[in-house]
């Protein structure tokens, strides 16, 4: 299918808004004989251009698959049933509706490395077992940014001693069955940088590595953005990656983005319950070693059981009888900060005044 420009999208004061990536309602769903999985529910974000967005939620929320629908890489029986996804190149020319090139077709397969890159959450089965390291990202070198094979070269062997390789050359010519778990990653990040993307998804990146190098990883993200204006969407667990790397969090929960705001708020200042809940979750230096954490009660739904109301209710210490379990929450922003976005009955025009000042209690 032939790719179709779409108009730029203007803000409140008539100039267009500095994104990378936008994603306008977005929906997923696996269709499996034991039933439809809704693995994403309409949801709705951007990252802005030269920004990190994190994206945090448990297990199972929609975060990977919401990665792989910007770049139709969902696997089947997954399918893509609706919603726009507008990607801005840098050159500032109008925003392009990703999901209207063909899955496999020359355009998608085009913006895939160079103008969008993703670094998988399992290394071991996205490098091909029968090529090298090195040729795999040369590879996309010679696809994107030179046809020259002894510059392709260089610049992975490059990008390999960026992540802390040790001895480079020698893992450029090694199998991925050679390497380590934490090897195996750090060449899946270089896969990812050595394009220099204008969006860079990070899915989990820095898991199977050590302190050390997570560090050295992130320090050079944060270069890269710092020196081509890359926009990074990180997906994670870590909360603590989060509040060093993030500009703005959107927090996910069963297909859909229950929070969204600056690092900031998230942190300083969360809204929804389950927000709050996941922050209590995590340990705190001082604390009293034989002090338990806080849990969230409760378990994630089965994927294939619609929940009525608001997904989060039966796990919810806010839980209103009545209304959470019966009417799905609108998502509000807030009169105190309009970039604060939430799903929430606690924050209607009836409740807002009195819940806003109990809910930071909660999270102090």
């Amino acid at each position: 299918m032939a790719s179709t420009a779409m108009s730029p999208v203007r803000g409140q004061a008539g100039q267009a808004e500095d994104f990378v990536i936008r994603v306008e309602d977005l929906r997923v769903e696996f269709r499996t004989p034991i039933g439809v999985s809704s693995a994403l529910d309409g949801i709705t974000f951007e990252v802005p251009r030269g920004k990190t967005l994190g994206v945090v939620g448990e297990s199972g929320c929609g975060k990977s698959v919401t990665g792989l629908a910007i770049l139709q890489l969902v696997p089947l029986p997954g399918i893509i049933t609706s919603g726009r996804v507008l990607f801005r190149p840098h050159d500032g020319s109008e925003a392009i509706n990703l999901l209207e090139y063909e899955r496999m077709g020359a355009d998608m397969r085009g913006t895939r490395g160079k103008n969008i890159s993703m670094i998988f959450q399992e290394p071991m089965t996205s490098l091909n077992p029968c090529y090298t390291v090195g040729n795999q990202i040369k590879e996309a070198i010679l696809l994107h940014q030179t046809k020259n094979h002894k510059e392709a070269k260089e610049r992975a062997i490059d990008i390999l001693q960026k992540v802390g390789m040790p001895n480079p050359e020698r893992i450029f010519g090694s199998y991925p069955h050679e390497l380590s778990g934490g090897m195996r990653q750090r060449a899946m990040i270089a896969m990812g940088l050595s394009c220099t993307p204008d969006l860079l998804i990070a899915d989990e990146p820095t898991t199977a590595l050590d302190v050390t190098t997570e560090a050295n990883i992130l320090e050079l993200m944060r270069e890269l953005q710092q020196e081509i204006g890359m926009s990074i969407m990180f997906i994670t667990h870590n909360l603590g990656v989060v509040a060093q790397m993030c500009d703005d969090v959107a927090v996910m929960y069963l297909g859909r983005i229950v929070e969204q705001a600056s690092v900031e708020e998230i942190f300083y200042d969360p809204k929804h319950p389950y927000t709050i809940s996941l922050l209590r979750s995590i340990p705190r230096l001082g604390t009293n070693r034989k002090e338990h954490l806080e849990v969230i009660r409760g378990s994630v739904p089965d994927p294939y059981t619609r929940v009525s109301g608001c997904p989060f209710h039966p796990r919810c210490p806010s839980f209103m009888p009545g209304i959470c379990d019966k009417v799905y929450p609108e998502a509000l922003h807030l009169p105190s900060s309009p970039q604060h976005l939430v799903r929430c009955h606690l924050y209607n025009d009836l409740n807002h005044q009195e819940v806003a000042t109990s809910s930071g209690d909660k999270s102090s």
